[in-house]
């Protein structure tokens, strides 16, 4: 499953929303492959959410590096998550 998680008033509650609904679809996640924007990072630092948001990810197996921004057809979007889950689906 491919995920995205866009910047938003509350990135690390539509973060958090994001796992949820993965889980909820797929099952078991064993692991994330991440590719965060590196201004949502900064921006977490700035607004102090960085340490919360990490926890986020360490809770659920997060990995991978920061990145640009990601092309989406012609536009460059900013301040985005996207990876890929790896897990199993439920019986």
């Amino acid at each position: 499953m491919v995920l995205t998680a866009a910047r938003s008033r509350n990135p690390v509650g539509a973060t958090r929303e994001m796992f949820s609904q993965t889980q909820d679809e797929i099952g078991d996640v064993s692991i994330y492959i991440g590719f965060e924007c590196i201004l949502r990072r900064l921006d977490a630092e700035q607004h102090q959410f960085a340490r919360e948001m990490s926890e986020l990810y360490r809770n659920n197996r997060v990995v991978g590096f920061h990145t640009y921004g990601e092309q989406y057809g012609s536009m460059h979007v900013n301040q985005t998550l996207t990876g890929v889950a790896i897990g199993r689906r439920r019986a």
